[in-house]
């Protein structure tokens, strides 16, 4: 045993170079299945549905920029595997890396937001592939609830002010919620939401075509 750790509650990210680690979908479910135990690479591959060397290259990185560590070590049939823990329970990303007016700044922006879209869609996909070699989880006396939603509506600031506020308010309830006691139903639940501006590229504006050269 290497000593009692326990994740800080926050992280702050600092630097592009890490942000940009946490933006591949992948390690973005490692940090995920990390969150509520300590897990071996075999027993985050079994849940993950890879093979253990489809992670090692992901592993390391995570434990390079400090977003994972060893915790402890285990032997199993005389190998001796490393057991591995999230270094915080959330990563926050610091205002500074959002300043727009540069290229780093633009390039952080845009991880930022690809990064919960790419994560959710191989989530989705993992899960839908998990279920069909479960069948019997998908039985009416086990129903599970999939809300799958897009839509775009013109609306004015203080109309979608008010559609945010109610938003933050779910987000709120889900972040504080510490979860349900283990039981035969109890299972991850996965909640992405995404509340922006739709804007489009207007042709008569050489500025703004000049973005897509």
């Amino acid at each position: 045993m290497m000593g009692e750790f326990k994740p800080a509650p926050v992280m702050i990210v600092q630097d592009l170079e890490t942000l940009k680690i946490l933006a591949d979908p992948l390690r973005s479910q490692i940090l995920e299945i990390l969150a509520p135990a300590k897990l071996t690479i075999n027993q985050m591959a079994e849940k993950l549905g890879y093979t253990p060397s489809k992670l090692y290259y992901h592993i390391n990185l995570l434990e390079k920029h400090g977003l994972i560590q060893e915790v402890d070590r285990i032997v199993k049939a005389n190998i001796i595997e490393k057991v591995y823990w999230i270094t915080a329970y959330e990563c926050k990303m610091d205002h500074d890396l959002f300043n727009f007016s540069t290229p780093e700044g633009q390039a952080s922006v845009m991880t930022a937001m690809v990064t919960p879209m790419d994560s959710t869609r191989e989530d989705m996909l993992r899960s839908l592939e998990a279920r069909a070699t479960a069948l019997d989880q998908g039985a009416e006396e086990h129903p599970r609830q999939v809300v799958i939603f897009r839509e775009v509506r013109k609306m004015s600031d203080q109309t979608a002010d008010r559609f945010a506020e109610r938003i933050k308010v779910v987000l709120e309830d889900f972040e504080k919620f510490e979860g349900d006691q283990e039981g035969e139903d109890t299972h991850m639940r996965a909640l992405t939401v995404a509340f922006y501006p739709s804007f489009h590229y207007d042709p008569q504006e050489d500025q703004t075509l000049s973005r897509l050269d």
